[in-house]
């Protein structure tokens, strides 16, 4: 018998909706070409804030609905994922302090306090330096003030992959490794080519991140991805504890419930290289200097690299293709996969078992690109 879906790519994306669709009963084999967690769902950031960066007007997110609703679906894999698995995936709520430099960042960061009092849920107010400092006394002195944001979160990545991967498995979801080759149609079921054999569906949803170009090939079908490359290091900062997502332009710096302080990251166009390298490193930690400067006494512990899928607009791509409607693709989270992914995975199942679509996905179909 085929299964009712087939889904190519076992990261956040992916597993999500296995997940999503095995509690609605429905039969589900998920393909991975590698092992669970060992890219960008396992060794991302994990920052989980619809709201975007303050001082940057283009990292609003053109998918602040699906966003609000990963937040959602975030708390409840706290509780539920825990409950069935027994991992803990550290998902906490806990501010986020965006420092400012220059006067141009000062005028578009209080333009988007503004905006963001108005978001349910969230606090957020101007900081003066002074203020930002007694916040975080670890911050740099040459801040001109900071945007404070609470009700934005985060989580372990790797742990929500492991407790996702278990938590599927509970519900009898059948995920193999396997490296696809092919996906076409067969009468009225689609079949997966992979290297060592064929499986047979009714759907398949395809969420393999940056490598979703290659299926050009295979649907006749233009999905424009690239990967953009990110570096992320781990220290162990003695009686340094920054207990908030400190950020500036993109990079990031928080103390994790491990005890080390995460920072990045790097925005690389380099192709499928996923190698960590020592600039990649160095650009981290001046970036980190800059926001904490006085670390001289951290130590490095971990040094990760990852690729992201960067669609050729920016925004996600999701649904049907139009040349085949039993056919999904879920892809094109940027730097927002953890956050993205399981309202990702929440909307798919409603598309393939025909439920009311809680979010207007218009703009994020795949068919804008052919």
């Amino acid at each position: 018998m085929p299964y009712d879906v087939c889904i190519v790519g076992g990261g956040v994306v992916g597993l999500s909706s296995a997940y999503f669709l095995a509690k609605l009963g429905l039969s589900v084999n998920v393909i991975e070409k590698d092992s669970i967690g060992s890219h960008a769902s396992g060794f991302a950031y994990g920052s989980l804030s619809p709201l975007g960066e303050a001082g940057h007007a283009e990292d609003i997110l053109p998918e602040l609905e699906i966003a609000r609703m990963g937040m959602d679906i975030h708390a409840l894999f706290a509780e539920e994922l825990v409950e069935n698995t027994g991992i803990q995936t550290d998902h906490r709520f806990r501010p986020a302090l965006d420092l400012i430099f220059t006067e141009g960042e000062v005028v578009n960061a209080k333009e988007q306090v503004e905006w963001r009092t108005d978001e349910k849920g969230y606090k957020v107010e101007w900081l003066t330096r002074e203020e930002a400092l007694k916040t975080i006394p670890h911050i740099s002195k040459e801040i001109l003030g900071a945007v404070y944001t609470e009700g934005v979160a985060d989580v372990e990545p790797y742990k929500l992959m492991l407790a996702l991967t278990q938590g599927c498995e509970l519900l009898g979801v059948d995920i193999n490794h396997g490296n696809v080759v092919n996906v076409g149609r067969e009468g009225s079921d689609i079949q997966i080519k992979t290297e060592s054999g064929v499986t047979t569906c009714k759907n398949v949803v395809l969420a393999m991140g940056p490598w979703m170009g290659g299926t050009s090939d295979w649907l006749g079908f233009n999905v424009p991805i690239k990967p953009l490359k990110g570096q992320i290091i781990r220290l162990n900062a003695p009686n340094v504890e920054i207990n908030c997502s400190v950020g500036w332009k993109g990079n990031y710096a928080c103390t994790k419930p491990d005890g080390l302080l995460w920072a990045g990251t790097t925005e690389e166009d380099v192709g499928f290289n996923d190698i960590p390298t020592p600039s990649g490193r160095d650009q981290v930690i001046e970036a980190l200097d800059k926001m904490i400067p006085n670390l001289d006494e951290a130590t490095l512990v971990q040094h990760t690299a990852c690729l992201r899928p960067l669609p050729l607009d920016g925004k996600i791509i999701l649904g049907p293709i139009s040349t085949d409607q039993n056919i999904f693709l879920a892809t094109g989270t940027g730097r927002k996969g953890i956050l993205l992914g399981p309202a990702m995975g929440n909307i798919i199942s409603q598309l393939i078992t025909g439920q009311k679509l809680e979010v207007d996905i218009t703009s994020f179909s795949p068919n804008r690109f052919n």
